[in-house]
């Protein structure tokens, strides 16, 4: 039977839950007067619970999905990588050092991705070789750092290290180091008023054309063409690119009549269909190929079991949905090496 692996999943180990109980600013965990606990993010926080660190709770959930097992990251939009480098170094080796002891104890069942100190170019070189040595398979690396070829640049010698030394590269929404310096202590996320529906525009309007950007440099240009051998995962299925991809050929029809089209000149990227529905895997199945859609969860912070339905319920054969639920991570963690 094909294995169910979720390619985006989020989990704090305790070293880093550790270090942010301890600090006193974003990023930070806290006790919040009414009860429970809330993350400090570069935005605002948000409820904090122990869906993101309980790991018999974890694999509880995960028998009782049914996933064989998750690619656990750093939550990109938390903003932690792309504080200043002498805050960012400490929690992420922290985070990084916890996920590969998990690795360690749960083999079978966590692959982990590296956070690295993005303000600090060369310390992030530096951490992902020991991420490396300590097997984890990949980066995490913001979406913000490729919303156009000029702004990947910044990012290229992490390309050329994983080239070297091997492991995957996973976009993720996140912001620049350039974009955090705020606190980050706005009050707890609440449900936005019916006004202006902020929370529509923010959270997924938002994010998904910023992924969609990303899409333009890494599956549009030859930014990626020197490193055929960094396995490159987008999450929420590289934002809105398969729907619009139909206007682009049609953009280029008229104006660059001599150009291939754009859905033909698509380079091989791995997406995630984290928090998206049947209708839009089918989709992303359909534009970028089966073979390159990855299920994913982004739990805890979506529902797991409505995402992981909607890969099983999306319109593919039945070899394709195999595919989509494992098979197609299985090959790229391999790839990753």
């Amino acid at each position: 039977m094909p294995p169910v692996i979720d390619a985006h999943a989020h989990f704090l180990p305790e070293p880093i839950v550790a270090a942010l109980r301890a600090r006193s600013e974003a990023p930070d965990i806290r006790a919040e007067p009414g009860g429970g606990e809330s993350f400090g993010i570069y935005r605002t926080r948000m409820p904090y619970g122990r869906a993101y660190d309980d790991l018999d709770a974890r694999l509880a959930r995960m028998e009782e999905l049914g996933v064989d097992r998750q690619v656990i990251s750093l939550p990109g939009l938390f903003g932690v990588d792309s504080r200043p480098a002498d805050q960012a170094l400490p929690l992420v080796r922290a985070f990084n050092d916890g996920i590969a002891e998990l690795v360690r104890r749960h083999p079978d069942k966590f692959s982990g991705i590296a956070a690295l100190p993005l303000a600090d170019p060369a310390a992030a070189l530096e951490e992902y070789r020991r991420a490396r040595g300590l097997g984890l398979s990949g980066m995490i690396l913001p979406g913000d750092a490729f919303v156009s070829a000029a702004a990947a640049e910044r990012v290229r010698p992490l390309f050329e290290l994983a080239a070297e030394i091997g492991g995957l590269a996973f976009v993720h929404p996140g912001p620049l180091p350039d974009t955090v310096a705020g606190p980050g202590a706005g009050p707890v996320d609440a449900p936005a008023p019916h006004t202006d529906s902020i929370v529509h525009r923010r959270v997924t309007v938002d994010i998904q054309n910023r992924m969609t950007e990303v899409m333009v440099t890494l599956a549009l240009t030859d930014f990626l063409d020197p490193y055929p051998s960094v396995p490159v995962q987008v999450a929420n299925l590289g934002g809105t690119l398969p729907f619009v991809i139909e206007r682009m050929d049609h953009v280029y029809a008229l104006r660059h009549p001599d150009q291939p089209a754009p859905s033909r000149s698509l380079r091989p990227l791995y997406v995630d269909a984290a928090s998206l529905g049947p209708r839009a895997i089918a989709l992303a199945a359909e534009v970028y190929g089966a073979d390159r859609v990855l299920f994913g969860s982004d739990s805890p912070i979506f529902d797991d079991a409505r995402c992981l339905d909607a890969a099983r319920q999306a319109r593919l054969t039945p070899a394709e949905r195999a595919q989509v639920a494992g098979g197609n991570a299985e090959r790229m963690l391999a790839e990753a090496g």
